[in-house]
């Protein structure tokens, strides 16, 4: 099994913007769309691999316009994500 060695918190709008602009199958879209219903935050692990596409398909959407009104919202998590593959900590900033 893959090293999930990246443990990233995300809220359920993470969650729907990565679903909706990223291009994730296999693993991590099925721990993604087995999110808990009522559940406000989960932390979701992923390889070092997945997190390093995820930001590139993320970044594409917001560089290319595919975002559209989602556009401020795909830009703060892909600062999220790179934060977390940057320094390890995948925890949410307090003021989410």
């Amino acid at each position: 099994m893959a090293d999930l060695k990246h443990r990233v918190e995300l809220t359920m709008e993470h969650r729907d913007l990565i679903l909706q602009y990223g291009y994730v199958s296999g693993r991590l879209e099925a721990a993604l769309r087995r999110w808990p219903q009522g559940q406000a935050i989960r932390r979701v692990g992923m390889t070092g691999a997945e997190l390093h596409l995820l930001i590139g398909d993320l970044s594409y959407s917001y560089n290319h316009d595919k975002a559209g009104r989602d556009s401020d919202a795909v830009w703060e998590l892909c600062e999220h994500l790179e934060s977390a593959q940057r320094t390890g900590d995948g925890d949410l900033d307090i003021l989410w």
